[in-house]
């Protein structure tokens, strides 16, 4: 189990409105929807910080491995946060560190990793990331103890 982050690791959040759909049977928000959450802070912030183009851009971006452990159990109608971070920048390959919150709370409900591998779409082969992308993500790094 991934230890729960606290909310001043991160310099990062994404605001996610939950909805009715984003519960399962039992009335919390499914495990499906956290991961899907996490990889819309993810792309969210490739876009808006790094005028990262997702679909017709030079590169793509494939999430190749993702986890999480959960601790509390949000569920609609809440508001929360996806407290986001960089653990691992390395050639191609970066690993994010996320966390769920309710606004204001320092503990998290949900905390854990993405692995993206940023590749060339035309030739689709794995390629380091360009300098201001890793230079943007680098804005992100979290200390290890995170």
């Amino acid at each position: 189990m991934i230890e729960s982050p606290d909310r001043t690791a991160f310099s990062h959040f994404h605001p996610i409105l939950t909805r009715p759909q984003d519960n399962d049977h039992n009335g919390h928000i499914a495990g499906a929807t956290v991961h899907g959450f996490f990889e819309t802070a993810i792309q969210a912030f490739l876009v808006e910080q790094a005028e990262f183009d997702l679909r017709e851009g030079d590169l793509a971006a494939f999430v190749v491995s993702s986890a999480a452990d959960f601790y509390a159990l949000p569920g609609f109608p809440d508001l929360l946060e996806v407290g986001l971070g960089v653990t691992r920048l390395a050639g191609s390959t970066v690993e994010y560190r996320l966390a769920l919150y309710r606004p204001g709370e320092a503990d998290a409900c949900a905390a854990g990793t993405v692995v993206q591998v940023f590749i060339e779409r035309a030739a689709g082969r794995p390629v380091p990331l360009p300098e201001a992308l890793h230079t943007i993500l680098s804005g992100l790094q979290l200390d290890a103890q995170a």
